[in-house]
């Protein structure tokens, strides 16, 4: 092979990785900064499954103020990868597996619409996407100031058949989940 010849697929992969780096980075390919977890009840124990995800707020110019962003935000986006979940035991990760469809729909996201602050906790309206379903939600949020930016945190209850996930039911029916689960989630966001 001709020199000439080695160089242009060298050329060819280091422009492909160039391109790579250019594009923006997707909420998946950003650090996670948030601790979010689901748990819920079965007729045999309760459960609590983790996975970290991406919170990204976009600065605001005149939405109401919150600690470390005078202005507000602008936008918010809470994006959980199904596939990275933990349960207590490989089992009860794979019976969420299951019962999630990670393949079909790799990702939970909430994208916030509007807010409104009192104190150090606001009320957070959007919509969440589960399992490809979308639906209005409105859940409580604390903020508070912190050395790396602002520190969210919030939860709720969601009842997983109105997002088209199935209760698990293993053991020929002996254990079934139940159909509400709570979601709760922290982190540190720097605008």
């Amino acid at each position: 092979m001709s020199r000439r010849m080695r160089i242009v697929p060298s050329l060819a992969v280091v422009i492909c990785a160039g391109l790579g780096v250019l594009q923006p980075k997707t909420a998946a390919a950003q650090q996670p900064n948030v601790d979010f977890s689901v748990s819920g009840t079965s007729t045999v124990r309760s459960w609590t499954c983790n996975v970290k995800g991406v919170l990204k707020v976009t600065p605001g110019t005149n939405a109401p103020a919150l600690p470390g962003l005078a202005g507000g935000a602008q936008a918010a986006t809470l994006t959980v990868p199904v596939k990275t979940f933990k349960c207590p035991n490989d089992e009860m990760t794979q019976h969420l597996m299951d019962a999630m469809k990670p393949d079909q729909h790799a990702e939970i996201t909430f994208r916030l619409e509007r807010y409104v602050v009192t104190g150090g906790k606001a009320e957070a309206t959007g919509s969440v996407t589960i399992n490809g379903v979308t639906a209005p939600l409105t859940l409580p949020l604390t903020f508070e100031a912190s050395a790396g930016g602002l520190q969210v945190a919030g939860n709720t209850r969601l009842d997983m058949t109105k997002f088209s996930v199935d209760p698990p039911v293993v053991m020929m029916g002996l254990m079934k989940v139940g159909p509400q689960i709570r979601i709760e989630f922290k982190g540190v966001v720097t605008p």
